[in-house]
């Protein structure tokens, strides 16, 4: 009798902490380092934000741009007020549709702008209930967007350009796509490309592919999530990651020897390499911090099997390997914003540095053909050249650029002699491995989005927004010839033998970066006020991809935040109804049945039961209570500002389309 009653008594202890404890949890919230703008506290009574965005998301001045967010309140509060941080004020946001008022399922509201000049535009998405506040669109710093060009990149082109003359030798015409990636092989006979649909392999003799592939999913045109291309160093064999696939080719065909779907880990790569002798291969993925399968960095063998994979809090932007495949380099992006160094036969890091900067990428990463040297470059403000050793795993130098304009384009020499790199204010710099003092510092008035180094470090070119590449042999002091392609210069590749430079062209390595050209440092009239094209949700997924529904009012809204409270009602009154009628059998057993000397199975074994159930129902609360908190913290996305690819919204915006974020978008091609 006394094992009964001490049981029923622990029973009885936890139904009452599950009482007190129903409704008060409270999620915990990643605070990344160098926060720029307060974050909120948050409250059971917040209202909620989601599918924040604006279309659309890159063009020309002069064009309408919308920005959208969604708002809505779980017991269908109105707000007080809706307000877009644009450019550092708080701005009233409208109804898209004055007669929508269906707030528990959502209403759209819009704020639109017409920019006259080039440079970036912050914004971030705030609103309250007057209860509670909540935020979208913002890590630790707001949004950029729209990305903001002087060209419409309908006339991309792959270039081939003597090294020795610098004169170019063949041009390809791509068209609207743009070009992610442009390779050589080491003699510089065969010449590899990836483009938003397409792979191309070309033999450099020739103006015209040996053989193309493309695509079986057509992916959206611009972005920076760009996929990648590389090549063996005898070019006999091809790899590439393109709209969710990795594929690897050998030079003969166009039919992939063995593909992976990436779709599981995110969809979208932001690069590729492939080892010299074609062994190894890895792909640099974006995705979701809260999702261990994107975000990652995955290893394959020649024969396409997974080695490993190794998740980051962000985005990997870029991985290179040393030249036997022994060792590879890779960066993340926010809010992780570190240099990485593995061995292949590890997916743990020999070098997991410390936060790079502050709030911003770590956007390149290039290795020493012995893998003892590793460089990084950091962009957005924190711009930065920082040089680790491997054996020590620290920092050799490091080298901040003026007004800490962006790294996007570095390279290394195989020996480690030489680093040079370009920046988004124009400077050209080369160091000796031995000192962070430039032997070599030249200006250009455009931003670089591209820079190559020949292996014997004899010359070098930079690919520019003026839609120009530049050849410099080393220490000459000004370019010894420039040629001028059609549009922004994103991609450049110098052959291993030194023979020939290929350059491609896209807006991809440009997102999010004020350019620096002074012939259009200017404000423009806009006498015109250009239209775009409308929306196509059916393409970016509406307003929430492919588990939307629509409510009454035409509003997209999201499955998973309807009819929650039936199921939660249920649980409670289940815990409330068995807790009470336990009690009530327990006074019951105090008051007669002990006192009277009177049987007690019964009673105990009923009150059993009804403690049962209501056990049952209060962990029924708490589970599916967690599972509407982990659904609403995705889509209000203020702990994220980066896009959460699985979450079931189509987030153009932030990069998203069915050629980054297939299982968003795929249904709503």
């Amino acid at each position: 009798m006394i094992k009964v009653k001490q049981a029923v008594f622990i029973l009885a202890i936890f139904v009452i902490s599950s009482l007190l404890f129903t409704g008060n949890t409270v999620l915990s919230e990643d605070l990344p380092a160098g926060s720029v703008i307060p974050k909120l506290p948050k409250t059971a009574d917040d209202p909620i934000l989601f599918n924040g965005k604006v279309y659309p998301f890159w063009g020309p001045v002069c064009q309408r741009y919308t920005y959208s967010v969604i708002y809505s309140d779980k017991e269908g509060r109105a707000p007080e007020c809706v307000q877009i941080y644009f450019n550092g004020k708080m701005l009233d946001m409208e109804k898209e549709d004055p007669s929508a008022d269906d707030y528990k399922n959502g209403v759209k509201y819009i704020f639109q702008n017409v920019p006259k000049k080039f440079g970036s535009n912050f914004y971030y998405f705030e609103a309250s209930n007057g209860l509670g506040k909540t935020r979208a669109s913002i890590i630790d710093s707001p949004d950029n967007g729209p990305v903001l060009f002087d060209a419409d990149f309908e006339h991309n082109e792959i270039v081939l350009i003597d090294a020795v003359t610098g004169k170019e030798s063949w041009r390809y015409f791509i068209g609207e796509e743009w070009v992610g990636a442009v390779v050589l092989s080491d003699d510089g006979q065969y010449l590899a490309a990836q483009t938003s649909n397409h792979i191309y392999f070309f033999d450099t003799d020739k103006g015209q592919p040996i053989w193309d592939y493309e695509s079986l999913v057509s992916g959206a045109i611009g972005g920076d999530v760009k996929g990648g291309v590389a090549i063996s160093a005898d070019g006999q064999k091809i790899f590439a990651a393109l709209n969710g696939k990795a594929l690897m080719f050998d030079k003969n065909s166009n039919k992939p020897v063995w593909t992976y779907n990436l779709e599981a880990n995110g969809g979208g790569a932001y690069g590729v390499d492939i080892s010299q002798n074609g062994q190894y291969m890895a792909v640099a993925m974006a995705g979701s911090e809260s999702d261990q399968n994107s975000n990652v960095l995955i290893l394959f063998d020649a024969k396409g099997k997974k080695l490993w994979q190794y998740h980051s809090s962000g985005n990997w932007h870029e991985v290179n390997f040393s030249a036997d495949g022994s060792y590879l380099v890779g960066s993340t992006g926010c809010p992780d914003r570190r240099g990485y160094l593995f061995l292949k036969d590890s997916a743990e890091p020999i070098i997991k540095s410390d936060p790079l900067s502050k709030e911003s990428p770590i956007d390149e990463a290039s290795i020493s053909a012995d893998g003892n040297l590793v460089v990084y470059g950091v962009e957005s403000g924190y711009g930065a050249i920082v040089l680790m050793d491997k054996d020590t795993k620290q920092i050799v130098w490091k080298y901040e650029t003026h007004q800490g304009r962006s790294v996007r384009a570095l390279a290394m020499t195989p020996s480690g002699e030489f680093i040079g790199a370009g920046t988004f204010g124009g400077d050209i710099l080369i160091f000796n491995k031995n000192s962070n003092k430039p032997i070599e510092q030249l200006k250009i008035n455009s931003s670089i989005g591209a820079f190559d180094i020949a292996d014997e470090g004899s010359f070098f070119a930079v690919g520019s927004a003026d839609k120009k590449v530049r050849v410099y042999e080393k220490g000459a002091g000004k370019a010894k010839a420039e040629v001028i392609l059609n549009e922004y210069v994103g991609e450049i590749d110098i052959s291993g033998n030194g023979k020939f430079i290929v350059a491609g062209t896209s807006g991809a390595v440009y997102f999010f970066e004020t350019l620096v050209d002074l012939n259009n440092i200017q404000t423009s009239a806009c006498k015109e006020i250009i239209e775009p094209p409308t929306e196509n949700t059916s393409l970016f997924g509406g307003q929430n991809g492919g588990n939307a529904v629509k409510n009454n009012n035409g509003d997209v809204i999201d499955d998973n935040m309807v009819d929650v409270k039936a199921p939660l009602a249920l649980s409670v009154f289940i815990t409330i109804v068995g807790a009470g009628l336990f009690f009530v059998l327990l006074v019951i057993y105090i008051l007669f049945c002990h006192t009277l000397g009177l049987p007690y199975k019964k009673i105990f074994i009923i009150a059993g039961i009804f403690l049962i159930l209501a056990s049952l129902g209060a962990a029924f609360y708490f589970w599916k209570d967690q599972k509407i908190a982990d659904r609403q913290d995705i889509i209000k996305n203020t702990m994220s500002g980066e896009s959460i690819c699985g979450d079931g919204l189509c987030e153009p915006d932030r990069g998203e389309s069915i050629n980054n974020c297939f299982k968003d978008c795929l249904n709503n091609q």
